[in-house]
């Protein structure tokens, strides 16, 4: 990874790394085995496979400058009340022939509350997110690459249910907007970004600690200056994860 869009997301981890150290506090004095969490305030680590689809939208292109692939990838997520971080990668141990991949990425949320039921088992909040990430994809033995920065802002819906008394469901989606832009450029392009995610979790199984079964859809699109770097990109990934 190149040292400029490495540097951008460690910055914007360092900025809101103050907010993810306060959400852990809250869980590490709040917990003990009889206690009831409060609804949606959990921290998630899982785990997942990915069903990864990425398409150029130009017609014609040169094999040596398409990355396209229908791949499987390999992910691994921290989710928390305020921030969410992330890990993607595929190459030959994933089953990638042609294309290396990696997908690092970065959340800063906040979620408010819209409305919530008397006995606090239903709550509906609108999510307001920015999301930076890399995304770089490599054809195997070919000193090219398709490499794009991105920072985007993005605001949806989010339900969590208590549908009994240590299982909780959680579902959100949410539309992006921002930038995307490749090594040495401030502005390349546009992305929009649509996502969503669905967590069925099974709370204090372990103790204070329980297990996460988890959904996420993720819808790219690049537009980027020119047409060789105007990709689509879809994916589905399966997860299960502890939740703290």
């Amino acid at each position: 990874m190149k040292k400029y869009t490495v540097g951008l997301l460690l910055l914007f981890l360092f900025a809101i790394s103050p907010l993810s150290v306060t959400a852990q506090m809250f869980s590490v004095e709040d917990s003990s085995p009889n206690r009831v969490q409060p609804l949606g305030l959990y921290t998630t680590i899982s785990a997942g496979w990915e069903i990864g689809d990425f398409n150029n939208r130009q017609s014609g292109i040169n094999l040596n400058d398409d990355y396209s692939f229908n791949d499987n990838i390999y992910r691994i997520r921290l989710e928390s009340p305020g921030i969410d971080v992330g890990l993607g990668f595929g190459g030959r141990l994933s089953g990638m022939d042609s294309n290396s991949y990696v997908n690092v990425v970065g959340r800063l949320h906040n979620n408010l509350n819209l409305y919530m039921n008397d006995d606090r088992s239903f709550i509906l909040r609108a999510p307001i997110q920015i999301t930076t990430d890399l995304k770089r994809v490599q054809r195997n033995n070919i000193d090219s690459e398709f490499q794009q920065s991105s920072f985007i802002f993005g605001a949806g819906l989010m339900a969590d249910v208590r549908i009994a008394e240590n299982i909780d469901f959680s579902v959100k989606g949410t539309p992006n907007y921002g930038f995307s832009f490749s090594q040495g450029n401030l502005f390349g392009g546009s992305l929009f970004r649509t996502d969503g995610r669905t967590h069925l979790l099974f709370r204090n199984l372990f103790g204070d600690k329980g297990l996460s079964v988890g959904y996420h859809f993720d819808f790219r699109r690049y537009d980027i200056d020119g047409d060789q770097n105007d990709y689509d990109y879809t994916s589905h990934s399966f997860s299960i994860g502890l939740i703290f």
